[in-house]
C-alpha cells in the first residue's frame, strides 16, 4: 500500500519536472493545449465584430467613398488586413473555420513569443510559466479568446515585441544582433498599434526597459525607434495617398473622445452592468489572482529593470481597458502579456509554488468554460443575430443590400448582403449620425437597400426621428420576425416569402452587442 502511494506521488513530480525542463516537446504540448481549447469554437457562430470586420475587409479593396471602401470604422488598417486574410480563407473554408484558424495562428505566435520572453526572465521554468499563462488567458471563452477578437492580433504583436526587447537587452550577443532585435521589437510594437490604436504596450515596455537597464539598454533605443518607424511611415503613406492623414487620425483618436462623451451622456446602466460582468470575468478566469501575483512580484523585484518595465506594461494595459469606457469582456485580453511576464518574474523571485497554483487555477477555469460550452458549440447553433442573417440569406437574391438598425453587422455578412450605409456598428451611428440624417437618406434614396433589420428597437437611445420613421413606414414592410429581430423588405421588391413569418431555431446565445 505504501509503495502504491509513493508511486502515485512520484508520477505528478515526473510530469512537473518534464513541464519545467524547457524542452521543445513541452512547448509543443503547450501549443497543442491551446489548439484543443479553441477547437470547439470552429463551430461557433460569428460574433458581431467577426462578421462586421469580414464585411468591411471584403469590400475594402473594391469600392471607394469612406475610410475603408464604403465603410467607416474606428479601427486601424492593420486589423482590416488580418480580417482580409480571413476573408480570403473563407472562400474555401467558410467564415467560421477561417476566422478561428487565423485566431489560432495568432495565438501560436503569442505563446511562442511568451515562451522566449519568460525564458529570458527566468530560464526554462519562466518560459513554461509565461507560455501557460498566455495560453489560459487567450483561450478562455470568458474573454472571448477563442474568437478572432479585435484585440488578439495586438496581443500577438505585443508578445513578439516584448520577447525581442528582452532578448536584445539580456540574451543577444554582438552589437549588431542586439540592434536587429531592438529594431524588431520596435516594428512589432508599432504594428500592434496598427491592430488596435491603444495597444502601445510593446513600445511602452521596450522604452521603459531600455531606459532603466543602463547604458547597454539606452543604446537600443535608437534602433528600436528605427524599427517602429517602418510600419508607422508605411501607414502614413497609405493615409496620405488614400483617405487622408486627418481622416485616419480622427477615426482612431478623435472619434474615441467623442464616443466616450456619448457613452457617458447616455444611460449608465449598460456600461455599469458590463463593468460588473468584466470584473467577475477577471476573477473567474484567474486573471485577478495572476495580477495579484504580478504586483506582489513587482514589489519584491522593484529594483530590477524587467520588474519596472512590467509595471509600466501592466499599467498601460489597465489604462487602455479603463479608457475605452465600454467594458467589453474581450478587452481583458490586453492583460495577457503583462500577466504572462509577471508569472515568469514570480518564478525568478522565488514564488514558484504560488505561481504554479495561480496558473493551474487559470488553466482549470479555461478548461471548465470550454467544456461547459462545447455541447452547444459542436451543434453549430446560430446566435440570434446570425439566425436573422441565415433567414435573409435563404430569401435574398444576389446583389441585394441591407441595413441593420442599429449595429450587429454580422447579419449582413451571414445574409450575403452589401452595406450601402457606412456605419455598420451602433456607436459610430450614435456619434457621427446621431440624427439619422445619413441613414434616412440611404433608406429614401434611389438605391435604397432591399432589406432593413430592426435588431431590437428603432427607438434605442432615442435617436429615431420623424423623418426616419416616415421613410420606414412608406418604403418598407415587415416580412419576418427572427428570434425577436424584425426584418423588413422594400415595398417595391418581390421575394419568395409566403406572408409574414415568425421563426427562431435553437440558439447558441444572443450575439448582438458591439465593441
Amino acid at each position: 500500500m505504501q509503495a502504491t502511494r509513493r508511486r502515485g506521488a512520484v508520477a505528478p513530480r515526473v510530469v512537473l519536472r518534464w513541464l519545467e525542463s524547457g524542452r521543445w516537446s513541452v512547448l509543443a504540448a503547450v501549443l497543442a493545449l491551446a489548439t484543443l481549447f479553441r477547437l470547439p469554437y470552429a463551430w461557433a457562430p460569428l460574433s458581431s465584430d467577426e462578421g462586421g470586420f469580414l464585411l468591411v475587409a471584403h469590400q475594402w479593396v473594391t469600392t471607394e467613398g469612406s475610410l475603408y471602401g464604403n465603410q467607416w470604422v474606428d479601427r486601424p488598417p492593420g486589423l482590416l488586413i488580418v480580417f482580409r486574410a480571413a476573408d480570403v480563407l473563407s472562400e474555401a473554408l467558410g467564415d467560421r473555420l477561417a476566422l478561428r484558424l487565423v485566431a489560432l495562428a495568432l495565438v501560436v505566435v503569442a505563446v511562442v513569443a511568451a515562451w522566449f520572453a519568460g525564458g529570458v526572465v527566468a530560464g526554462s521554468r519562466g518560459a513554461v510559466a509565461a507560455a501557460l499563462t498566455l495560453t489560459a488567458l487567450t483561450s478562455t471563452p470568458v474573454f472571448s479568446g477563442p474568437r478572432l477578437t479585435t484585440g488578439l492580433p495586438g496581443v500577438a504583436l505585443v508578445a513578439v515585441g516584448v520577447a525581442c526587447a528582452l532578448s536584445a537587452t539580456y540574451d543577444a550577443r554582438g552589437r549588431r544582433g542586439r540592434a536587429l532585435l531592438a529594431a524588431a521589437a520596435g516594428a512589432a510594437g508599432a504594428s500592434a498599434l496598427l491592430m488596435k490604436q491603444n495597444y502601445a504596450d510593446g513600445l511602452v515596455f521596450a522604452l521603459v526597459l531600455w531606459t532603466v537597464a543602463g547604458a547597454r539598454g539606452r543604446r537600443l533605443i535608437l534602433p528600436g525607434a528605427a524599427g517602429a518607424a517602418v510600419p508607422l511611415l508605411a501607414t502614413l503613406w497609405w493615409a496620405a495617398t488614400g483617405p487622408g492623414v486627418g481622416a485616419v487620425w480622427e477615426a482612431l483618436y478623435g472619434f474615441r473622445e467623442q464616443a466616450l462623451s456619448v457613452i457617458l451622456s447616455s444611460s449608465t446602466v449598460a456600461p455599469a452592468e458590463r463593468a460588473l460582468t468584466f470584473a467577475l470575468a477577471v476573477v473567474a478566469s484567474g486573471a485577478a489572482l495572476l495580477a495579484g501575483v504580478t504586483v506582489w512580484t513587482i514589489v519584491r523585484e522593484r529594483r530590477h529593470a524587467v520588474a519596472i518595465a512590467t509595471l509600466a506594461l501592466l499599467g498601460w494595459a489597465v489604462f487602455g481597458i479603463v479608457g475605452g469606457g465600454s467594458w467589453w469582456r474581450h478587452y481583458a485580453l490586453q492583460l495577457a502579456v503583462p500577466l504572462a511576464l509577471g508569472a515568469a518574474l514570480a518564478v525568478r523571485s522565488g514564488l514558484l509554488r504560488t505561481v504554479r497554483v495561480a496558473i493551474a487555477l487559470s488553466l482549470v477555469s479555461t478548461l471548465v468554460a470550454v467544456a461547459w460550452l462545447t455541447p452547444a458549440l459542436v451543434r453549430g447553433w446560430p446566435s440570434s443575430g446570425t439566425a436573422a442573417g441565415e433567414w435573409i440569406h435563404d430569401h435574398a437574391s444576389p446583389g441585394d443590400s441591407g441595413l441593420v438598425a442599429y449595429g450587429s453587422p454580422q447579419v449582413l455578412r451571414v445574409g450575403g448582403l452589401a452595406a450601402p450605409y457606412e456605419y455598420s456598428w451602433s456607436l459610430p451611428t450614435r456619434v457621427r449620425d446621431p440624427d439619422l440624417v445619413e441613414m434616412t437618406a440611404v433608406l429614401s434614396g434611389a438605391d435604397a437597400p432591399e432589406w432593413l433589420v430592426e435588431m431590437g428597437s428603432f427607438t434605442w437611445w432615442g435617436i429615431d426621428t420623424d423623418a426616419f420613421r416616415s421613410v420606414v413606414a412608406s418604403r418598407y414592410r415587415e416580412v419576418a420576425d427572427v428570434c425577436g429581430h424584425r426584418i423588413y423588405l422594400r415595398i417595391d421588391v418581390r421575394r419568395d416569402i409566403a406572408g409574414p413569418t415568425r421563426w427562431c431555431p435553437d440558439l447558441f446565445g444572443r450575439t448582438t452587442g458591439s465593441s
